[in-house]
């Protein structure tokens, strides 16, 4: 079964938005139990949801955790691991506020899984100078938000053309 199942079952009112929201959610939790990728397992997902799955809605919830557990597997070595960690979690933020589709975040997710896209970079030095120790895409995403938000800031081109970039990485469409 696809995970692109979900949205289907969704649509159709088989799975209401809180068991969505609940399903993906874990994708951007359940990997911050764990320091690498080489140990996680879908039954990790599964188990912490919040209402036992049965049937199509249990194989299709089933079907994204086995993809996002290809995709840590991938990046299994901790430095990896902890960016992969940070764009899942930025995507589902961008999901639950509508700039990238669910269908969008599975098919980037199946991609990241199959080999055919890296992880997401960004030039954080095109904005800013001294950056913290662990500064990641998710501060960056939000130091680009805060700048876009103030049309005369004389970054804000400079920031048009970096969220551009990142949301490109991360599998938002138009």
């Amino acid at each position: 079964m696809s995970p692109h199942h979900l949205e289907k079952l969704f649509s159709e009112g088989i799975i209401n938005e809180d068991t969505l929201v609940d399903i993906l959610h874990q994708c951007s939790v359940v990997p911050l139990l764990y320091d690498e990728g080489s140990q996680i397992t879908v039954d990790d997902f599964y188990s912490r949801l919040e209402n036992p799955l049965e049937g199509e809605d249990a194989e299709a919830a089933k079907a994204l955790y086995t993809v996002v557990v290809l995709a840590f597997q991938r990046f299994a070595e901790p430095e990896n691991y902890e960016r992969l960690q940070d764009t899942i979690s930025l995507q589902e933020d961008l999901c639950m506020t509508g700039v990238l589709s669910v269908s969008d975040w599975i098919e980037w997710l199946s991609r990241m899984a199959a080999g055919e896209i890296n992880l997401p970079t960004a030039d954080f030095h095109s904005l800013f100078e001294d950056l913290p120790e662990g500064y990641m895409l998710q501060d960056f995403h939000d130091d680009l938000t805060y700048i876009l938000e103030q049309p005369d800031h004389s970054k804000y081109d400079e920031a048009v053309k970096q969220q551009q970039l990142l949301y490109h990485q991360l599998g938002v469409t138009d």
